[in-house]
């Protein structure tokens, strides 16, 4: 059924891709909790199995550096769901769930973001964030200045991915509250994450 086609395919791409990343992270450590925020709106549909595999390629290096890690699932402001990976303390199963959540809804920023300041507060340190989205949505000024001073306050990275779908979106949504934005398209899975683990501001 789908469950095992899906779990084929987080397989598949874990043995050919994460190969890559255990040769070149190995030395990395000490770096911050990590907050993966996944646009799960109806637009990215075709690309979601792509942002699934990045975001558990990601778990995958927190899990071996003893990292918490939280995925924030969100599309509409009402659609927000949070799963929490504590090192050690987290089955399979609940990896298998989150890769099968999809809202298929409209897209909000401002909730996500929220729930990472949320996070934030409650001790997930240093973190390293990066938001998966096709960017097609837009945060008021004030909202934005205000995540920006949080980052600073609280040692923060955010990355932008943009899940280019062929268009020449460029993202613009995203620039007023990340530090850097990659697109899908353009990158190599295993690179990117080894950039985003690099670019830490010490």
């Amino acid at each position: 059924g789908p469950k095992e086609t899906e779990l084929l395919f987080f397989r598949k791409y874990d043995q050919k891709g994460l190969a890559q990343y255990r040769r070149r992270m190995g030395t990395i450590k000490g770096k911050g909790d990590m907050i993966v925020l996944i646009d799960e709106s109806s637009s990215t549909r075709e690309v979601i199995n792509w942002s699934k595999a990045f975001a558990l390629a990601l778990l995958d290096i927190a899990a071996k550096e003893k990292r918490k890690y939280a995925m924030i699932h969100f599309s509409s402001a009402d659609q927000i769901k949070t799963d929490l990976f504590e090192p050690d303390h987290y089955r399979s199963e609940d990896v298998l769930n989150a890769a099968e959540q999809f809202w298929d809804g409209g897209t909000d920023f401002e909730a996500p973001l929220q729930e990472a300041l949320r996070l934030m507060e409650q001790g997930y340190e240093n973190a390293d964030l990066t938001i998966i989205t096709d960017g097609e949505c837009e945060i008021s000024s004030g909202f934005a200045e205000h995540f920006r001073n949080m980052l600073a306050q609280y040692r923060a990275v955010m990355t932008g991915i943009l899940l280019d779908k062929g268009q020449d979106s460029c993202g613009e949504s995203l620039i007023p509250f990340c530090n850097k934005i990659y697109r899908s398209r353009d990158l190599i899975e295993d690179e990117i994450a080894v950039q985003i683990l690099n670019s830490k501001v010490s």
